[in-house]
């Protein structure tokens, strides 16, 4: 049991930092400045919910993924690693065409709908959420359905975390800031720096292994 608990904390943890509802919490208030509040609860609660199914795809879908493209364990956690490193490094310097271009911005801000796109993706559900999820993945056995079951709750908190968060943006930006927003970003980014490397070095022993 207490295994089960760890892969879905380890989930929880990983997604977290790297869907940086806060800061998202920063750029959907950006993005929706002539929107109505329920317009705005609207695209947070679909946001999360693409967020969930998008990111349970490439869960479920991960035996078939590195079987058809011949992908060793390894190989999965020293590139997830490297990608979700390159997301903390991002996020402690971060720089918003890193995440979200001014072309982006000025797209998004024209367009009815923001909840799939920019909102999902890449914000919510990005290659670094897809690349943590495939490598939680490559921790399981392949027919350990609770360990399975594990997961998708993890991927589940995660996305109602992002949609509480993205749904009271009002409210956190008016106690946060966005100086507020960005100091917690940067602390969630190092944590994130921590988990890639950790992954790495976990990749590169189980080759020498």
């Amino acid at each position: 049991m207490s295994h089960l608990i760890e892969l879905f904390i380890t989930t929880v943890a990983a997604l977290f930092p790297i869907t940086t509802p806060f800061g998202n919490a920063a750029i959907l208030q950006s993005l929706t400045q002539s929107n109505t509040t329920a317009e705005r609860h609207d695209f947070a609660r679909r946001g999360a919910l693409y967020m969930v199914a998008i990111l349970t795809v490439f869960f479920i879908g991960g035996n078939a993924i590195t079987s058809f493209f011949g992908i060793s364990i390894a190989g999965i956690r020293i590139a997830g690693g490297l990608v979700i490193t390159r997301f903390g490094f991002g996020q402690l310097t971060p720089r918003r065409e890193q995440t979200h271009s001014d072309a982006e911005h000025a797209e998004a801000s024209n367009k009815a709908d923001i909840a799939f796109s920019p909102l999902t993706m890449p914000l919510l559900a990005g290659p670094g959420a897809i690349a943590a999820v495939m490598t939680v993945f490559s921790t399981i056995e392949r027919t350990g359905f609770e360990q399975h079951l594990a997961v998708f709750t993890g991927i589940v908190v995660g996305g109602i975390i992002s949609w509480l968060i993205l749904r009271e943006s009002d409210l956190i930006m008016q106690k946060l800031g966005v100086i507020g927003a960005n100091a917690v970003t940067k602390i969630m980014g190092f944590l994130l720096l921590c988990i890639g490397v950790q992954l790495v070095i976990d990749g590169v022993l189980e080759l020498k292994s």
